[in-house]
C-alpha cells in the first residue's frame, strides 16, 4: 500500500525544515524495509508499505498523523471511480469531503469538487453529510499531475525526527518508567544510547536477557542502539557496609550517575536521562532529587517527571516495553529499599556519609557495550 504522512513541529523549523525532513526520510526507510519515501506538498509520500506495520509507524518520531492513500490522475471521473471502488470502513453513517488544490488551474474549485464527490458518495454509499464531527473524513489533493485520495488519518507520535537533536545516555533499569523515558528523548530527536546496572560482578547473558529485551524494543523506534551494561555489585558490596540502610538508595543512585557520566564522555552524549517521576517513590522527592542529581555537573533530563502512572503504562503497553518490564528482575536499586526510606536528604549529610567510600576505581569501572537492534542489509 501507499501512505501520506504529514508532520506538524517541523514546520516551526524555518529554514531548516529541508533537515529535518531528509532526517525522518532517512529514519523511515532505514526502519521499514523496501519501501520508497520522496517529499509532496503536504507531507511524505511512502510506498510499498506492509499494512502489519501500519501500527509501528505510528509510533515513528517525527509524523504527527498518516493514512493509506491512493494516485489518480486530476480528474473528476477519475476521482469519483476511484472512491466508489474503496471499502472505507464499517457502521460508517455520516461523512465529509474536504479539498484542497495546490494547482488553481484545476476545472472545479475546492467546493465544487467537495459536492460533485459528496454526492457520489452519497449515492453510492448511503453517507450524510455532517460538516462538523464526522465519522468519516475523505480527504482529496489536487496537484499539478496527479491526485492524492485518503480517507481517516492516524495518530502519528509526532516530535521531532529521531537523530536531529544530539545524543543522550538513558539510566535503564528493569522498570517500567526507564523505557518511557528513553522513548520520549527520541520523540524530541535525541539519539539515545542506554546503560543499565546489572546485580552482578560480571556481566552474563542470563541476568541481562531482560535488559537487551527492552532496548530491542527501544530499537524498533530508532534503529541500532548502544546498550551498556556495568557490572555493579563492587559498588554494592561498599554502600551495604558503608552506608546507613536509609541512605543507601540515595548513594547508589549517586553511584550511578557517576559512572553514566564517565560513559557518557566516552560516547559524546550531552545529557543523562532517567525516569523519574516526582513523589512516586521515596527516592523521587524533590529533596532526594536534588541529592542524587548533584552527583555530578553534567545535564540531567527527566522527561517523565511530571507524567500521570496510568499513563505511562498506557504508552508502556503501546510501544511494547509493559510485558517485558513486569517479568521479575532484581535490580539494583531493589535491593536497597529500605523499610524507613529518607524523603528529605540534605546535601551535607550525603557528603559526609560518601566520605567512607573509596572512588579510586570509579573511573576503572568496567562494562561491556553491545550493538542492539536492526541492520540495515
Amino acid at each position: 500500500m501507499n501512505i501520506i504522512a504529514h508532520f506538524d513541529e517541523i514546520f516551526l523549523k524555518g529554514s531548516n525544515q529541508k533537515h529535518f525532513i531528509s532526517k525522518l526520510i532517512k529514519n523511515l526507510e532505514f526502519l521499514f524495509t523496501g519501501i520508497k519515501v520522496s517529499r509532496i506538498e503536504s507531507g511524505l509520500w511512502i510506498e510499498n508499505f506492509k499494512d502489519t506495520e501500519l501500527p509501528r509507524l505510528g509510533l515513528i518520531a517525527g509524523i504527527a498523523n498518516f493514512a493509506p492513500a491512493w494516485l489518480v490522475k486530476p480528474d473528476l471521473k477519475e476521482i469519483i471511480t476511484l472512491v466508489e471502488s474503496q471499502n472505507w470502513g464499517e457502521n460508517i453513517k455520516t461523512f465529509r469531503v474536504k479539498a484542497e488544490r495546490s494547482d488553481k488551474n484545476f476545472l472545479l474549485t475546492s467546493i465544487e469538487l467537495e459536492k460533485e464527490v459528496g454526492s457520489a458518495m452519497n449515492i453510492k454509499f448511503g453517507y450524510k453529510v455532517q460538516l462538523k464531527d464526522p465519522e468519516f473524513n475523505l480527504h482529496i489533493n489536487i496537484a499539478k499531475d496527479r491526485a492524492i485520495v485518503f480517507g481517516n488519518t492516524v495518530p502519528g507520535a509526532g516530535g521531532l525526527p529521531t537523530g536531529t537533536a544530539g545524543k543522550v545516555l538513558c539510566l535503564l533499569s528493569g522498570g517500567i518508567d526507564s523505557p518511557i523515558a528513553a522513548y520520549q528523548m527520541m520523540r524530541r530527536g535525541a539519539t539515545i544510547e542506554l546503560v543499565h546496572f546489572q546485580n552482578q560482578t560480571k556481566v552474563t547473558q542470563e541476568v541481562s536477557q531482560k535488559i537487551i529485551d527492552l532496548a530491542e524494543v527501544l530499537s524498533r523506534y530508532q534503529g541500532k542502539i548502544t546498550l551498556h551494561i556495568v557490572p555493579f555489585e563492587h559498588w554494592q558490596k561498599q554502600t551495604v557496609m558503608k552506608v546507613p540502610s536509609d541512605y543507601r538508595m540515595l548513594i547508589t543512585r549517586r553511584l550511578m550517575f557517576k559512572i553514566s557520566e564517565i560513559i557518557a564522555d566516552k560516547v559524546d552524549a550531552k545529557a543523562l536521562v532517567t525516569g523519574d517521576s516526582l513523589g512516586q517513590v521515596a527516592s523521587q522527592t524533590l529533596e532526594n532529587l536534588e541529592v542524587v542529581y548533584s552527583a555530578t555537573n553534567m545535564l540531567k533530563l527527566s522527561p517523565l517527571i511530571g507524567a500521570n502512572k496510568i499513563d505511562i503504562m498506557n504508552l508502556a503497553r503501546k510501544i511494547g516495553t509493559l510485558e517485558i518490564s513486569n517479568r521479575p528482575y532484581e535490580d539494583c536499586c531493589s535491593l536497597f529499599v529500605s523499610k524507613h526510606p529518607q524523603t528529605k536528604a540534605r546535601q551535607k549529610e550525603i557528603e559526609n556519609i560518601e566520605r567512607n567510600l573509596d572512588f579510586s576505581q570509579l573511573k576503572d569501572t568496567p562494562y561491556m557495550s553491545y550493538k542492539i537492534g536492526m541492520t540495515k542489509a
